[in-house]
């Protein structure tokens, strides 16, 4: 932990490049209609509506088929019927990895509208 904080301090490259990564995650999450609600961290929260069963196979989805990694928060830590997704950028991403997660996120959220992650949880009988 020690030597990240210090490669921050000392090379503000870094720092630039993170912010550069984060500013354009969210500015592309909100251009695109995404509630990230009031950040001011690199730490990105997506809220959408759902269950902890479409959370869930939201979640898998991006992991197994857009590689994207994220975590999960469900109910009881936020109200019941909503689902928030946190990314966090770091300085290993760049500016293809963000655009994929926005196509990604944009695919997932047609998918919560159309029903596709109910009609998976209702068959692996997980609701």
């Amino acid at each position: 932990f020690r030597s990240r904080l210090e490669l921050l301090q000392n090379k503000p490259e870094l720092r630039n490049k993170l912010w550069d990564v984060v500013n354009a995650l969210q500015n592309g999450l909100r251009e695109k209609g995404f509630n990230i609600g009031n950040t001011e961290s690199p730490v990105t929260p997506v809220f959408f509506s759902g269950n902890v069963a479409q959370g869930t196979n939201v979640l898998i989805d991006l992991r197994e088929n857009y590689s994207i990694f994220c975590s999960i928060v469900v109910y009881p830590v936020i109200p019941k019927g909503f689902i928030l997704l946190r990314l966090i950028p770091t300085t290993s991403h760049n500016i293809d990895d963000v655009n994929e997660t926005l196509s990604a996120f944009s695919k997932i959220r047609s998918k919560l509208n159309d029903g596709t992650y109910k009609k998976i949880a209702e068959k692996l009988k997980m609701i």
